[in-house]
């Protein structure tokens, strides 16, 4: 597993418990607006991260082939 997605589960498992912990003490709507931002900011951050790999592959891959002649 990549590191980046190592790391987004945890943030992604760490709001979540949070989340869990604050239903059962009686809280269920407080902070829920937050929670939803750090879960979507969260997401993009690994589809951003992604996407970086994805393009680096493909331009090291492009200059791999460029640098042999091929």
């Amino acid at each position: 597993m990549a590191p980046e997605l190592f790391y987004a589960r945890a943030v992604i498992m760490f709001v979540r418990a949070r989340a869990d912990e604050a239903r059962r003490q009686g809280r269920n709507e407080l902070g829920a607006s937050a929670i939803e931002w750090a879960i979507i900011s969260g997401v993009l951050v690994v589809l951003a991260l992604l996407l970086g790999r994805i393009i680096q592959g493909v331009v090291e891959s492009n200059a791999s082939k460029i640098e042999s002649g091929g």
